[in-house]
């Protein structure tokens, strides 16, 4: 029996991360890197900078919808000419997030949220 690299390990898991990825999954991973962030980006910026997800623009565009609607994120025209709106999380969806992600670790694990700089273990 041959042993796995842990580089084809942690490819394999986030391999298998995205194809089983929940919308759940989706939209956490979304104002995650938002948050992060923390200022203007476009749809494109969004995009490729959302980890773990396999995201177009038609998708995406229907998830920053639905948040616009609910408050957790702002809408500007875009400053970028190539672009024509940017997105920012507000500060209801920063809060919104927060609750989302503030497990104690055994619940963390039950819901397979890893540490991570969007999903930090509780000090």
């Amino acid at each position: 029996m041959f042993k796995k690299s842990s580089y084809s390990k942690g490819k394999q898991l986030a391999t298998e991360r995205r194809f089983n990825q929940t919308p759940g999954d989706t939209n956490l991973s979304v104002l995650g890197y938002m948050s992060k962030i923390g200022t203007w980006l476009n749809l494109r910026q969004i995009t490729t900078g959302t980890p773990g997800s396999d995201l177009n623009r038609e998708r995406l565009k229907k998830i920053i919808d639905g948040f616009i609607e609910k408050g957790l994120v702002e809408i500007r025209d875009s400053e970028n000419p190539k672009a024509k709106y940017e997105y920012k999380i507000s500060e209801v969806g920063k809060a919104t997030f927060s609750k989302c992600i503030n497990f104690e670790p055994d619940i963390k694990f039950v819901l397979g949220l890893k540490d991570s700089g969007f999903f930090p273990t509780k000090g």
